[in-house]
């Protein structure tokens, strides 16, 4: 009984599914649904634009040029400083410090300037030289008459400093920069720019 009962089941089933599937499609396609003209939706003709000359890209303008906007005097020290750059006199342990003075654009990027003794500037060089030796290459050249001799390194992220050493009339000195590259224009400027008495 069960088995003609899912026999006349299935039957049933299959007889409504070709019901549904074999009706053709007689609807015209120029008409919609209810039987009416579907209207055919008029293009308006576009004029054609006329060619439009594209405009030329502007050239990148040069970052302005660094210049000295005062010049600044601490113990034997005479420096420029750069517009938009400040003076420290002294260091963290003592502002009244004249051996001592930073030009600095940042926290990050400046120079610091040292009058010490020999014995001092060197053993202070040859730690450094042996701290940063990220991409080390050794530097010299003059600036403002001053003969510089030290070693440039790499930050690792881009950016460079430098240390560099020399004696000036008798005096040892002793230079720390970080930003910047030996031959920046920052290094030219700033250290072109020094006196030592």
């Amino acid at each position: 009984m069960k088995k003609l009962l899912i026999l006349a089941l299935a039957l049933g089933m299959c007889a409504c599914l070709a019901a549904c599937g074999d009706e053709p499609d007689t609807r015209d396609p120029k008409k919609n649904d209810t039987g009416k003209k579907a209207s055919t939706p008029t293009v308006e003709a576009t004029p054609t634009a006329e060619p439009t000359e594209v405009p030329a890209e502007p050239t990148p303008t040069e970052a302005p040029k660094l210049a000295i906007a005062s010049v600044e005097v601490w113990g034997d020290f005479t420096v420029g400083i750069p517009e938009g750059w400040t003076f420290r006199k002294g260091d963290v342990f003592s502002d009244e410090d004249t051996s001592i003075c930073s030009v600095k654009k940042s926290d990050f990027s400046y120079f610091t300037l040292r009058m010490e003794s020999e014995n001092t500037a060197t053993q202070q060089y040859e730690y450094n030289k042996r701290t940063y030796t990220n991409e080390q290459v050794d530097v010299s050249g003059t600036y403002a008459g001053i003969d510089w001799t030290g070693f440039q390194y790499s930050d690792g992220w881009g950016g460079y400093g430098f240390e560099l050493i020399s004696t000036v009339n008798g005096k040892p000195v002793r230079v720390s920069c970080c930003g910047f590259a030996f031959d920046s224009e920052a290094a030219e400027l700033v250290l072109g720019s020094l006196v030592i008495k």
